[in-house]
């Protein structure tokens, strides 16, 4: 009786364990990693500009703008859209100046690399209206002739490539830093034509372009 009572109890200690042995695992499955987010492209750009213009004479014409980039396409490595500027300067003819001011619209395009420093390299055309007006006299080389406080308006484009980089401070803040090349061509009257119509003959006038190098510092979105 004894040893039953003990076989039994042997019995009654080793089932539990043997019940718990014989439990399959419980695997807890764990979610997958969230795929990493993109970082945000610009869509929005302010950016001050400076670079030059051609005089009339083959000199330099420093002009200094605000420039603003409004890009419809703005994808992981492509950017594009729409551009307005309007700017101002000054030129010297001979002894007198004159105060220019000057509006483009254009188009751009261009390349990125999407991060928390995004470089880029942006293509654009742009065309729009060159004004001037002469502060003083001037007399035109070769004459007799002066002409004082006149104002002109011409037309004027733009063609030009620049590259920079665009670092993000908070959310889809950033600012912007670059340069690049512009070429501009704006139509002037020969200081012979001028002479000529004076005299009753007609104005003609001709192609002044300018290569230069542009300098940019801005704000976007």
């Amino acid at each position: 009786m004894k040893s039953f009572l003990a076989a039994a109890a042997l019995l009654a200690s080793w089932a539990p364990a043997a019940t718990a042995r014989a439990q399959p695992a419980t695997v807890t499955a764990q979610p997958a990693p969230a795929p990493p987010s993109e970082h945000p492209t610009p869509r929005l750009k302010l950016t001050y500009e400076r670079f030059s213009a051609g005089n009339i004479d083959g000199s330099p014409m420093p002009l200094e703008a605000l420039h603003l980039d409004m890009y419809a396409v703005s994808a992981r490595w492509i950017r594009g859209g729409l551009d307005a500027e309007g700017g101002r300067g000054h030129a010297h003819l001979g002894d007198a100046t004159a105060s220019v001011k000057y509006g483009l619209l254009g188009v751009n395009a261009g390349f990125q690399l999407p991060g928390r420093i995004t470089p880029f390299v942006e293509g654009r055309a742009a065309a729009g209206v060159l004004a001037g007006t002469l502060d003083g006299s001037l007399t035109i080389p070769g004459s007799t002739f002066v002409v004082s406080d006149v104002s002109v308006a011409t037309w004027m484009y733009a063609t030009g490539v620049d590259a920079g980089t665009e670092i993000y401070l908070a959310g889809r803040a950033y600012v912007s830093l670059g340069i690049g090349w512009i070429r501009t061509t704006w139509g002037s009257a020969t200081y012979d034509a001028m002479v000529a119509s004076m005299d009753g003959g007609g104005l003609h006038f001709q192609d002044v372009r300018h290569d230069s190098v542009l300098f940019k510092a801005g704000l976007g979105i």
